[in-house]
């Protein structure tokens, strides 16, 4: 791997890490979107449709809500099965 592409990883992963450290339960669903550079409408749209693997959505009336479990989105990212220890 080049050292460009060592120095792009290593950023993300720092990103990643930063992200869960300030949201441990539940990140944010526009944080998440600028983490995977995607518009939040595009995201909250992905979860509606029940398209997003880590990410859920309701409605109750006319209100929707959103969430992201941090260690959910984190197995996704990394795809890890489980977090070891």
């Amino acid at each position: 791997m080049s050292e460009s592409a060592y120095r792009v990883i290593s950023e993300r992963q720092k990103e990643l890490s930063h992200l869960i450290e300030e949201h441990p339960l539940y990140l944010p669903v526009s944080k998440v979107a600028e983490f995977l550079h995607v518009k939040p409408e595009a995201l909250r749209a992905s979860m509606e449709q029940g398209r997003c693997p880590f990410g859920l959505a309701w409605k109750l009336g006319d209100k929707a809500a959103y969430k992201v479990p941090t260690i959910t989105f984190y197995c996704w990212v990394t795809g890890a099965k489980t977090i070891a220890q």
